[in-house]
C-alpha cells in the first residue's frame, strides 16, 4: 500500500500528519514541547530541580522514578525495585 498525498501536496508515508507545530517554551531552560501541560509538568516537577529518587543498590539520582525503577531492572537485575525517595 502507497502512503497517499495530503492536500498540501506531501505525503504520509503512513503517518497523519502533525496537528500543530505549536511549541511551548520553559520560561527558565527555553526547553520546549507540544503541549501546554507538559511544559506546566516540567516547570512544575523538573526544572532547576534537584534529583528526587535514589538507587538504594548503587546511589544513583534521578528526577524522575520510572527512572530510577528502569535503571534497577537493568542494572542490578537480581535485585528487588525499591525506589527511594529524597527531599
Amino acid at each position: 500500500m502507497l502512503p497517499l498525498p495530503w492536500p498540501d501536496g506531501t505525503y504520509s508515508g503512513g503517518r497523519s500528519p502533525r496537528r500543530t507545530r505549536t511549541r511551548f517554551p520553559c520560561p527558565r531552560c527555553r526547553k520546549s514541547y507540544t503541549t501546554k501541560s507538559a511544559v506546566t509538568a516540567h516547570f512544575k516537577y523538573d526544572c532547576g530541580k534537584p534529583p528526587r529518587f535514589e538507587c538504594p543498590y548503587c546511589g544513583k539520582l534521578s528526577k524522575k522514578k520510572f527512572n530510577i525503577q528502569d535503571h534497577i531492572r537493568h542494572k542490578h537485575p537480581s535485585k528487588q525495585v525499591i525506589c527511594n525517595t529524597l527531599f
